[in-house]
């Protein structure tokens, strides 16, 4: 298959805070038309539309996936570049607009703030499960135990036999006896 140019280069910048949001936003309509026009002619050759409704379901959809990819990943830059951070919480931003426009797309306000509240919980798991798999690819099961216990799901553990040998010396040097 040398025939077809593989590039190395990615679509949208590697660096967020550098890029130009209305340009990545640009790019992500792009993407989110071709998605949306592949995904709208394959639903209505799966429920055996006639060829003119296949048509106007694909340019519906493609329009929908271009606006809300460009509002996404829009939203998800801007985000990025007002906090001067590129980390998992700027995808979350763009996916509340992004799930806003999906409630409206359905016109009930029910949906409009189920969509909102949950696509950015799904969206910021998946950018956490993605952020924590690609910081620990490469370590051995013993250092992502090691890793998994620091930072944000480490408290303070017990120490019970400490606490109980710490409360007995104590009690010792209040008496005046020498401790061990």
């Amino acid at each position: 298959m040398s025939w077809i140019p593989i590039s190395s280069k990615s679509v949208f910048e590697n660096h967020i805070l550098d890029a130009s949001c209305g340009a990545e936003a640009f790019k992500a309509g792009g993407v989110g038309a071709v998605a949306g026009a592949l995904g709208g002619s394959a639903f209505g050759w799966w429920v055996a539309m006639p060829g003119q409704q296949i048509l106007k379901e694909a340019a519906s959809s493609s329009l929908f996936f271009a606006a809300a990819g460009a509002a996404f990943y829009g939203t998800k830059c801007t985000v990025a570049q007002i906090r001067h951070r590129d980390d998992m919480w700027n995808a979350p931003a763009g996916a509340l607009v992004a799930g806003v426009m999906l409630g409206l797309r359905s016109g009930k306000m029910s949906r409009v703030v189920a969509h909102g509240a949950l696509l950015p919980v799904v969206v910021a798991f998946t950018e956490w499960a993605a952020f924590t798999s690609s910081e620990t690819k490469d370590l051995s099961y013993e250092q992502k135990q090691q890793k998994r216990d620091e930072g944000f799901f480490q408290w303070p553990k017990r120490d019970p036999f400490a606490e109980r040998w710490a409360e007995i010396k104590k009690r010792e040097e209040e008496k005046g006896a020498p401790s061990a």
